[in-house]
C-alpha cells in the first residue's frame, strides 16, 4: 500500500512538472493584465491609482462671501532647493521632434508636461507676448497674456493633428521656429502606384494658400485629402496660367528647448477672505514658464491654470522619502509645497515692484506684500 502510495505522489508531481512547459516553478505568480512584453517595471503595474485620481475640488465661493480680495503675481525660482521637484528631472529631447531621448523612469518635469499637453490640445496655450499681424492691418506688438485674451487658433472641427494653424501657433510657444521653403506635394497614386502630383479639386477657392506643416510631421505631405485633392488634372482647378493647380505646402523648422533651460514659473494668484467659511483662500488663476534665453528671461506662454489641473492630477511628483510616493503635481501646487516671490500685486499704479524698488529693497518690499495678506487674515480674529 505504501508503495502504491509512493508511486502515485511521483506520478503527480512529474505529470505537473511537465504540464508547465516553459512556463516555469509553480509558486511564480503572473499578475492579472500583465504587459504583452511580460515585463513590469517595479513591483507591480502602475496604472490604476493614477485613473482614479482626480483633481482637489475648489470650495465654492459666493459673490456675496467675497469679502476681501488682493491679487498677486510672483515667480518660482526653479532654482531654489525647495522648487526642485518641478525642475527635474532634466529629459533630453530631440531638437527638432521634440521626443524623448533620455528621461528618468516614470517621472517628468513640469514643462515637459506642458509642452506635450499643449500638442495634443489637452489644455489651450495663451500668448504672452504677440506680434503684429500685417496682413490684418495690425502694426503694434500685443502684449498681456496673463489676461488670456491671445489664444493659440484652434479649429475644433479638425483632429489636432490636422489642425497646422495650431500646431505653428504652439510651436512657436514652445520653441523657435524657422520658416523652411514652399515645397510641392505628391503621393502615391494608387491607379499608378508611382508618386504623383496632387492637385486642387475645382471645388476649391484658394488654391494659392499653402498649408503649413511641422518638421515632426512633414510626412504627413503625402497623405491626400479627397474632399479637396486628387490626382487627376482633369478634375483639378486651374492657376492663374490655365495650368491644373498643384497643392503645395510650407514647412516649419521648429527647434525646442530643452526643459533645462526653464528657470521660472510665473503665478498669477487671487487671495481673498471668504465669510462663508471665515477663512483666508488662495486661487491660481494662471502660470507661465520663463525660459533663459542668451541675455534675458522670456516668458513662453500663459495657460489656464483651472484647465492645467486636469493634466497635472495624472502625474506624480517626486517624494524624496518614499519611491512609491503618490502625490502629484495638482497636490504639490494645491498644498503650496514651493517658495514664491512676490513681484507685482494689484495697486493704483499697476507696476512691478522692480520698476520702484531695486535689488535686496525689492526682495523687502515683496516681503511687505506678503506681510500685509499675513496681517490681515491675523485682524480678523484679533478681536
Amino acid at each position: 500500500m505504501k508503495n502504491f502510495i509512493f508511486l502515485y505522489i511521483t506520478f503527480l508531481i512529474g505529470t505537473t512538472t511537465f504540464s508547465q512547459g516553459n512556463v516555469g516553478p509553480s509558486n511564480v505568480i503572473i499578475p492579472n493584465g500583465q504587459p504583452a512584453s511580460g515585463v513590469i517595471d517595479g513591483v507591480y503595474e502602475k496604472k490604476d491609482v493614477l485613473a482614479k485620481k482626480r483633481a482637489i475640488p475648489y470650495e465654492f465661493v459666493r459673490e456675496n462671501d467675497y469679502v476681501w480680495g488682493k491679487r498677486t503675481w510672483s515667480y518660482i525660482d526653479l532654482r531654489e532647493k525647495i522648487n526642485h521637484p518641478l525642475y527635474y528631472p532634466h529629459e533630453f529631447l530631440d531638437t527638432l521632434t521634440g521626443d524623448i531621448i533620455t528621461s528618468a523612469q516614470g517621472r517628468y518635469s513640469l514643462y515637459f508636461i506642458l509642452k506635450t499637453a499643449l500638442q495634443k490640445g489637452q489644455i489651450m496655450g495663451y500668448y504672452d507676448t504677440r506680434l503684429p499681424d500685417l496682413s490684418k492691418g495690425e502694426f503694434l506688438t500685443k502684449t498681456g497674456g496673463d489676461a488670456f485674451t491671445m489664444p493659440a487658433s484652434r479649429d475644433y472641427s479638425l483632429p489636432i493633428s490636422s489642425d497646422f494653424q495650431y500646431q505653428k501657433d504652439i510651436s512657436e510657444m514652445i520653441g523657435t521656429v524657422t520658416e523652411g521653403k514652399t515645397e510641392d506635394k505628391s503621393a502615391i497614386n494608387p491607379a499608378t502606384s508611382a508618386n504623383s502630383p496632387v492637385y486642387h479639386l475645382k471645388s476649391v477657392t484658394n488654391t494659392t494658400a499653402n498649408k503649413i506643416y511641422t518638421a515632426k510631421n512633414r510626412n504627413d505631405a503625402s497623405v491626400l485629402d479627397p474632399a479637396t485633392e486628387t490626382f487627376d488634372p482633369l478634375l483639378a482647378a486651374q492657376d492663374a496660367t490655365g495650368n491644373p493647380a498643384t497643392v503645395s505646402f510650407k514647412v516649419n523648422i521648429t527647434t525646442f528647448r530643452q526643459p533645462s533651460t526653464i528657470i521660472k514659473y510665473w503665478l498669477k494668484e487671487d487671495w481673498f477672505f471668504d465669510k462663508e467659511r471665515s477663512i483666508l483662500d488662495v486661487r491660481t488663476i494662471g502660470l507661465a514658464p520663463v525660459a533663459q534665453t542668451d541675455s534675458s528671461e522670456q516668458v513662453l506662454f500663459w495657460v489656464y491654470f483651472p484647465q492645467l489641473r486636469d493634466v497635472l492630477k495624472n502625474y506624480y511628483v517626486y517624494d524624496p522619502k518614499s519611491m512609491v510616493g503618490g502625490n502629484t503635481f495638482d497636490h504639490l501646487f494645491m498644498t503650496r509645497r514651493f517658495n514664491a516671490v512676490v513681484f507685482k500685486e494689484s495697486t493704483l499704479y499697476d507696476r512691478k515692484i522692480e520698476d520702484y524698488r531695486f535689488g535686496v529693497d525689492a526682495l523687502y518690499e515683496s516681503e511687505k506684500v506678503k506681510n500685509t495678506i499675513r496681517t490681515f487674515e491675523h485682524d480678523v480674529w484679533n478681536f
